[in-house]
């Protein structure tokens, strides 16, 4: 069972999205498969892995979103001071405080009467926040909603063959606005908490934070390996890849097609697909299983960028249509996976302004832990205000 709404007056304005310069290719990383190149071109063709963008040190998910939603803003005139809330989702956010959210509306130059929070949410991420600023919107509270969608991760051991070579990283913006004149914008939700295991990261907050004892501290630097060879910390993402694929086979066509029967649409009345761009395979697998034809779907994404976890649908949307406009065009939107969780929404494209992907061309700092820490030090020693 999932929750299923409908959300009126909510329209979908605008898309943007920003990725890092840096780009790693399977093929720059021969060494981890024991310089087999035929193995990697089993696994390039089996789940579609070419390349992900990564971020420099000292760029974050935050810069990359501020980039797309300034693009969003001055490409499409949008008044800044109409801005009624910002909403940050993401799973790395910059600080566990304060919110993010509440850097970048300084940043971007927001209304102080703008209202500002973080979400926390994996690879539904994106439609769970289409759903948080559409009630905003549905409920009268705002009429204008930024969404701010993006990941990027702490570094991770290039030994380990799970997620090092899967996850890439990303920001995206989109705008959505208050319209009396669209339909009614369906969505379905679903959380089994039960699976929140499958897809981690164990340790660096509450359950088991950092400490002020570096000796304590040292397991969570330790190098921990499974049956295959690849080596896990507590600080850094796991992923069960097999149970993933499981959940996402299982649940999500059954999902899908629950959601359109809901939503009284039949596959052939969609016109863009648009689900979590988790592996070509994955992607693959479930738009058959959902009855959608394999030329409904894109699915490049994955391959020229990597899983970019919350943000790889907007990704995908800006990566399919690029700088362009769209009327009248019913669109699905799929994620799923951290938490185990799920979600769905139908959007009828109305004025949809897309922007082309850009590259980060934000200031990469030379030493930009060093000037990090230096800057905190100026603070408590009180020579910064």
């Amino acid at each position: 069972m999932t929750m299923f709404c409908t959300l009126p007056h909510v329209r979908l304005a605008a898309v943007h999205a920003c990725l890092p310069p840096g780009e790693i290719s399977i093929l720059d990383e021969l060494e981890y498969y024991g310089g087999n190149r035929k193995k990697v071109d089993r696994l390039r063709k089996a789940i579609g892995v070419e390349t992900r963008r990564v971020c420099p040190q000292g760029v974050t998910a935050s810069d990359l979103c501020f980039q797309a939603a300034s693009e969003l803003l001055d490409g499409n005139g949008i008044d800044r001071e109409g801005i009624d809330a910002l909403l940050f989702l993401s799973q790395t956010p910059d600080y566990q405080m304060p919110a993010t959210a509440c850097v970048l509306q300084h940043r971007l130059g927001l209304s102080q009467a703008c209202a500002a929070m973080d979400l926390s949410q994996g690879c539904s991420g994106y439609v769970y926040g289409l759903w948080m600023a559409g009630s905003l919107i549905a409920s009268g509270a705002c009429a204008s909603v930024l969404l701010l969608v993006g990941d990027a991760f702490p570094p991770r051991n290039p030994a380990n063959r799970v997620v090092s070579p899967i996850f890439g990283e990303s920001g995206t913006a989109t705008l959505l606005v208050h319209d009396a004149s669209v339909p009614p914008m369906p969505f379905s939700l679903g959380t089994d908490g039960s699976g929140h295991e499958l897809i981690a990261l164990p340790a660096g907050r509450a359950r088991r934070p950092l400490s002020l004892d570096r000796q304590r501290d040292a397991e969570l630097y330790e190098d921990i390996v499974d049956a295959d060879g690849n080596p896990w910390r507590m600080l850094q993402p796991y992923m069960n890849g097999r149970k993933i694929s499981d959940f996402s086979l299982q649940l999500v066509p059954a999902h899908l097609k629950d959601f359109m029967a809901r939503c009284h649409v039949r596959q052939e009345q969609i016109d863009g697909l648009f689900l979590h761009q988790a592996n070509a395979q994955i992607v693959e697998y479930v738009t058959e299983l959902a009855g959608f034809s394999q030329d409904m779907i894109w699915s490049e994404t994955f391959s020229r960028y990597g899983n970019l976890a919350c943000a790889s649908i907007p990704v995908a949307i800006c990566d399919r249509f690029g700088q362009s406009r769209h009327d009248d065009e019913l669109l699905l939107l799929c994620g799923f996976g951290v938490g185990l969780s799920w979600a769905s929404c139908l959007v009828r494209a109305t004025d949809l302004r897309v922007g082309a992907i850009s590259d980060y061309q934000g200031k990469i700092p030379e030493n930009a832990a060093a000037e990090y820490f230096q800057h905190w030090r100026n603070i408590f020693e009180g020579k910064e205000k």
